[in-house]
């Protein structure tokens, strides 16, 4: 059974209007081994090795296809395509052309987009039974700040780099609090440091040679 969290809405115009959303609690991530072993149960007739080849096929062919501009559709699942946008961060023209100029240089992958079958959300729905679980109000977490930075220590640890994202979803925090939290944590003395700008930013393990921002 999912469990279902109600959080507070930041209020960016100040309005002190204390709007909610509600999002799910991740229980845990299946890691590609894991998921190849759920799909190799007992009676599914398929071989785990012959599964790996398949995976990995399929990812090589999809990296293949999407950068040649086209868009994938799998049945049952959805559809992937590229996002695009300007990779510096810097001033951009507009739409008539005022501005920085951005020419091809400065354009490139940002992302990858899915758009999953209506059948694949229709059958999850289906089969997803939600109970209601703790409220989160803006800016809070249910974790100290010492928690959280121990949280995002071992998932670097295992992972090797964590995204704002990552952060979000295992503290609970606001976005914007969540980076900002984590920015602390680069100037201070974590062992956490940042690669990258913007979209592409991610947080790692403070090299020994690495100079504290």
């Amino acid at each position: 059974m999912a469990e279902y969290i109600k959080r507070e809405m930041p209020d960016m115009s100040g309005t002190g209007e204390r709007k909610a959303y509600y999002k799910i609690k991740t229980c845990s991530n299946l890691q590609t081994e894991e998921f190849i072993n759920k799909i190799c149960c007992p009676g599914s007739g398929l071989n785990p090795g012959d599964v790996v080849k398949v995976m990995c096929h399929m990812v090589d062919e999809m990296k293949l296809w999407l950068a040649e501009g086209h868009t994938i559709t799998i049945d049952d699942l959805g559809t992937f395509s590229l996002s695009i946008g300007v990779i510096d961060d810097n001033e951009v023209e507009d739409f008539d052309g005022n501005g920085k100029k951005v020419n091809a240089k400065r354009i490139g992958v940002r992302g990858i987009n899915f758009r999953p079958d209506k059948q694949l959300v229709s059958d999850i729905a289906r089969r997803c039974k939600l109970h209601k679980g703790y409220e989160s109000p803006n800016n809070r977490s249910p974790y100290t700040r010492d928690e959280r930075l121990k949280m995002a220590q071992d998932y670097i640890a295992e992972h090797h780099f964590m995204r704002v994202r990552d952060y979000e979803a295992m503290t609970y925090l606001p976005h914007s609090t969540a980076a900002n939290e984590l920015r602390d944590f680069c100037i201070q003395p974590t062992g956490i440091t940042s690669e990258g700008r913007g979209n592409t930013k991610v947080y790692v393990k403070r090299g020994r040679n690495d100079d504290i921002a």
